[in-house]
């Protein structure tokens, strides 16, 4: 047994001999509140019901506006069903703030937010629970939106790009925090956000910003998370 555990074993049981056996049961006891396991892999419900929500919305207006299930949804269409601009807000329509979260313009757009949702909402449910990823979900979200609007207010905003950019700010003091944190999560992580980087390389100022900030506000709200739990 490492010198390092015997001597912490010691410090906490106070052992006044070396017994093998009790060396042992003292070494259990030490593992078990000493080692912080990482999250747990399970049915990710919340995540679940959130990816639903995003393709029933999808196939909503598709079938309302006459639409192929594939073609893409244009983006003054979506803003008589819940996207957002700087006027409507303007006008008191806060609830766009939320309901832009789920309304998308391309259909290969959303396949990859609904990717990288079920992908960082597997990772973190378990971790924090079905309230504090939908805080997380929604607070990335709607910061990211609000952002977007203040950079460029003329332009529609909709998509879930900002609320799972949150998820993968929670995701990044998770795993950063965690010494034993799995490496294949780690880069699963990196790669959503280097791709959604380069996506940004060509997109408009609004969406740029928005990812930042959702991102910025997810890792802040899961650091206060940690925070609360420990």
């Amino acid at each position: 047994m490492p010198p390092s555990i015997v001597a912490a074993i010691r410090r906490r049981t106070c052992l006044s001999t070396d017994s093998p056996s009790t060396l042992k049961r003292a070494s259990v006891r030490f593992r078990a509140e000493d080692t912080t396991p990482g999250p747990r892999f399970g049915w990710p419900v919340t995540t679940c019901a959130l990816i639903a929500s995003n393709v029933a919305a999808w196939g909503a207006v598709a079938y309302v506006y006459g639409l192929s299930p594939l073609a893409s949804q244009n983006s003054e269409l979506l803003l008589r069903v819940g996207a957002i601009n700087g006027a409507l807000l303007g006008a008191g329509e806060w609830w766009r703030i939320v309901t832009s979260q789920f309304l998308h313009v391309h259909f290969a757009h959303l396949v990859f937010n609904m990717i990288a949702l079920f992908t960082l909402g597997r990772m973190l449910e378990p971790e924090f629970g079905a309230s504090r990823l939908l805080a997380m979900y929604f607070c990335g979200g709607a910061v990211g939106q609000l952002v977007g609007v203040l950079v460029a207010p003329a332009l529609v905003g909709s998509g879930a790009s900002q609320a799972v950019m949150g998820l993968a700010g929670g995701a990044a003091v998770v795993l950063f925090r965690r010494p034993h944190a799995r490496t294949m999560r780690l880069i699963v992580l990196l790669v959503y956000v280097v791709i959604q980087i380069a996506l940004d390389l060509f997109a408009v100022d609004y969406a740029k910003a928005g990812h930042v900030c959702g991102f910025s506000a997810g890792a802040v709200l899961g650091r206060v998370l940690l925070r609360s739990r420990a």
